[in-house]
């Protein structure tokens, strides 16, 4: 992926998917906030590697440095590479020259000409006579020409690819960087999603893969593995290489395309039917058997037929081919058993093509033959003079026994004993076999005897000297490298089928697509199927109202979950949205939502679980819950962790904040916000201080209000009235039920985790402490605390007071201080009781003295 941002907020972008050849080009956007376009951008296209002219400004080249590699426990990943190039690879002119010749924009078999062209005898001297306008005019047909900064990232990407391939196969290799596809692409068909919510709602989390052999530092996903996420319940569902590919973009783009949402849901809706279940499951074991055909095509361009890994030979692109139409054929018969179902893959999928393919390619390659030979071989009665070579070829072993007899009868009789035989071997021809002398390694007969006959040595190997003479060298002239011949043949027989499939690329492309489209499908309703989700209805009013709404997760995790509603209404615009809700129950809607309850009463799974209903609508899959009705919602932005890194040079405070200001400056009506405990990590005044500001300022919006779910511990923001009574905002918290008389004290909560209105008025903090194994003492104490401050109580005085061991400890000492100054201590060490004494004070004050005088004095 390329980027290229401007002082003034311009911003061009392009990346290549080489897996599909497809180039795709941003349209040139002004901004004022690059560094939002561009983590959406990066969440969007999930590059290996990003490419930035010198003169990128500093905010962004450190915004990309630091998103670079996150810091896992003692593990570092990285997720891209970061490469300067220089201003001029960047280069508008240019870039415009290199994508007008691209074969792909420029078809050999096509050229237009107008006034000013050379000509030659033979008509057009070459493509570079092409007028600059006829070369721009061909290339307006595939992209934006406006778009002059994502033009000039295409061309820095052409470079940087025609670089890696000198680099890695060698300057001058053929294949490199094939355009299959130029196209624009545009981010307002997608929800706005970025990193801190993939990572919050844990929609992708991966994790080092726990064989040691597989794990590692690297590049991206080098050594991991998908861990617990939303994309990995379903990522071994899917069958196909596309089809995981294309699950994985799924995952991280969704939509608010409505038309394109509803279709995903209806046909998931058509694999689920009653009566579909056997279908469903031969359309998945069929898929298992598809092939990402693409790259078949790819390597097939580049004239690379045999397989690059450690395949044998016989599974190279031909074998691919013919396996493809194959199960592409059943898996369409498969369909055609779906109720209602018959236009999902068929019109991607036609029949005639892509049987005529595999029926040519299986009529012209000999699969048992290339088995057995250990290369590609073409089959009988493809090619008249190819089975002649062949017949020749094949009679070899008859033609040789017989020169061998007609040589030994002209052999001196002593000599005949030395001579093996002949043999052929392609390149070098026919060739006697003489033996070697076991004392001298000399040739036991060189042609001795045979005046009219010269024996020309050739080489030595095995222990045989190896001759020519006039015989072999006329079967050579009448016979010929008959091997090398034949290959010769095949090679133009396969070629010409190579450039027959080649015609049907984009068939075969789209037919692959399809087959990877239908995956991710079959994928969803599977899960579906497994975890009891059930369709979403999506709307253009701005709402969320989800009836036993479930984390799709968290459920996964526990023996029963116990379901939960929400029904929240972001703000409307009369011009623009027809809503649900009617003016008479206007002032019953509901934009924001603030859940408290005490620690693991399940508030944050709470706003999760809304936020990823909403986001596997988006998607266009099932839902767990039982019915919910989802609005068009055009971004997703939460605060619900905080991501530390030393890399960050802020505290985890900054952090919140910085991740709450970049959410307001954001959101929109048609936003969905979950923020959980913001302020949490300042003062104890000033965190619920923060709160309440934040809260204020999206009933402030008005009509832009967002949809807003919080959840929060500090219950002061209640008190005062500051926050009552204002329209929109509604209260609810987690139910737990309390059993005071319980002997221990962590058994005196049970939590029910289940959503009620109102407010809770403790946040049980002590029975928590007691849950997670805090020492009994500790908790207690903590609990005599904090009634003390509910009572507006000297703390002072209250932490002053000693318990019962520190008090026995005090008497005890008083106890012995008294004893001491019961005690009389004479001069000479001897101690005496003193009895009557009036002013004991100052008498032991004056032994002391003493005492003291007298150690001195000593």
């Amino acid at each position: 992926m390329a980027v290229d941002v401007k002082e003034k907020g311009g911003l061009g972008c392009a990346y290549y998917n080489s897996d599909e050849g497809k180039l795709f080009m941003l349209h040139d956007m002004s901004c004022a906030e690059p560094l939002q376009l561009i983590e959406t951008i990066m969440v969007h296209v999930q590059p290996t590697t990003v490419l930035l002219p010198l003169k990128t400004p500093n905010a962004v080249l450190q915004f990309l440095e630091q998103q670079k590699s996150t810091v896992d426990g003692d593990s570092e990943t990285e997720h891209y590479i970061l490469r300067l190039l220089g201003s001029s690879e960047f280069s508008h002119t240019a870039s415009l020259g290199k994508l007008a010749g691209l074969p792909l924009v420029y078809p050999e078999y096509a050229l237009i000409a107008v006034a000013g062209n050379q000509f030659s005898h033979d008509g057009v001297d070459g493509p570079w006579e092409e007028c600059q306008y006829v070369r721009d005019m061909r290339l307006g047909s595939f992209i934006d020409l406006d778009s002059t900064m994502s033009i000039g990232c295409a061309g820095a990407i052409l470079c940087e690819t025609a670089r890696l391939q000198d680099t890695e196969q060698g300057f001058g290799s053929p294949g490199g960087c094939l355009i299959t596809s130029l196209q624009m692409f545009a981010l307002a068909d997608f929800m706005f999603i970025n990193t801190e919510t993939l990572s919050s709602l844990q929609v992708f989390q991966s994790e080092l893969h726990p064989n040691s052999l597989m794990s590692g530092t690297g590049t991206a996903a080098s050594g991991l593995k998908e861990s617990l996420s939303l994309y990995g319940i379903f990522h071994p569902l899917a069958g196909t290489p596309q089809g995981r590919t294309k699950l994985r973009q799924l995952f991280l783009r969704p939509l608010v395309n409505i038309d394109i949402i509803r279709e995903r849901h209806k046909t998931i809706s058509i694999l689920l039917q009653s009566g579909n279940e056997m279908a469903l499951e031969n359309i998945s074991q069929t898929l298992k058997n598809v092939m990402d055909i693409k790259k078949t095509l790819i390597r097939l361009q580049k004239g690379a037929e045999s397989p690059t890994n450690s395949a044998s030979v016989e599974r190279g692109v031909w074998w691919a081919l013919t396996r493809f139409s194959l199960f592409v054929l059943r898996l369409r018969d498969a369909i055609l058993e779906l109720r209602e179902g018959h236009n999902v893959i068929i019109e991607a999928t036609p029949v005639t093509i892509i049987k005529n393919v595999g029926e040519l390619v299986g009529a012209t390659v000999d699969f048992e033959e290339t088995k057995a030979s250990s290369r590609i071989s073409v089959r009988w009665n493809v090619n008249p003079k190819l089975d002649k070579l062949k017949q020749t070829y094949h009679g070899l072993d008859f033609l040789l026994g017989e020169v061998s007899m007609s040589l030994t009868r002209e052999l001196p009789e002593w000599a005949r004993k030395y001579v093996t035989g002949c043999v052929f071997w392609p390149q070098l021809g026919f060739l006697i076999v003489v033996s070697l002398l076991s004392d001298t390694g000399e040739a036991a007969y060189e042609g001795q005897g045979m005046d009219d006959d010269r024996w020309e040595q050739q080489f030595v190997a095995n222990g045989n000297v190896y001759y020519k003479n006039k015989n072999m060298l006329e079967l050579d002239t009448q016979i010929g490298d008959t091997y090398s011949r034949i290959l010769d043949l095949e090679v133009e027989i396969l070629h010409s089928l190579a450039c027959q499939v080649l015609k049907h690329t984009s068939t075969l492309s789209r037919a692959s697509d399809a087959c990877g489209e239908l995956d991710c499908l079959v994928a969803l309703a599977k899960g579906a199927l497994n975890y009891g989700w059930t369709s979403p209805q999506m709307t253009t009013d701005n709402v969320v109202s989800i009836q036993g709404g479930r984390h799709p997760l968290q459920e996964l995790t526990v023996a029963s979950f116990i379901p939960n509603d929400c029904h929240l209404v972001g703000g409307s615009d009369d011009d623009l949205d027809r809503g649900m809700v009617s003016p008479a129950n206007k002032d019953s809607e509901v934009n924001m939502l603030i859940v408290t309850g005490p620690n693991h009463s399940g508030k944050s799974v709470y706003i999760k679980q809304v936020a990823l209903i909403v986001y596997l609508a988006h998607i266009g899959s099932f839902v767990p819950a039982d019915s919910a009705i989802i609005g068009i919602t055009d971004r997703i932005l939460t605060h619900i962790s905080t991501r530390e890194s030393v890399s960050l040079a802020e505290s985890s405070f900054g952090t919140d904040l910085r991740q709450v200001a970049y959410l307001l400056k954001c959101a929109t009506r048609r936003t969905l916000v979950a923020i959980d405990e913001f302020g949490k990590g300042t003062a104890v005044d000033d965190g619920p201080g923060l709160m309440t500001a934040l809260i204020d300022h999206f009933i402030t919006l008005s009509s832009q209000t967002p949809k807003v779910l919080i959840t929060t511990h500090s219950h002061e923001i209640f008190e005062g009235g500051y926050l009552e009574n204002r329209l929109g905002m509604s209260l609810a918290h987690m139910n737990v039920r309390l059993d005071l008389e319980a002997e221990h004290m962590k058994d005196q909560v049970v939590f029910l985790y289940q959503l009620v209105p109102g407010r809770s008025m403790s946040s049980f903090g002590s029975r928590c402490a007691a849950l997670n194994g805090v020492d009994t003492v500790v908790v207690e104490r903590a609990e005599t605390i904090t009634l003390l401050l509910s009572r507006n109580e000297d703390l002072g005085a209250a932490c002053a007071k000693l318990d019962a061991r520190e008090e026995a400890r005090l008497e005890e000492a008083e106890r012995v201080a008294r004893g001491f100054l019961q005690l009389y201590l004479g001069y000479h060490g001897v101690i005496q009781p003193q009895h009557g004494s009036n002013n004991r004070e100052e008498s032991m004050r004056a032994i002391l003295r003493g005492l003291f005088i007298s150690d001195v004095s000593g």
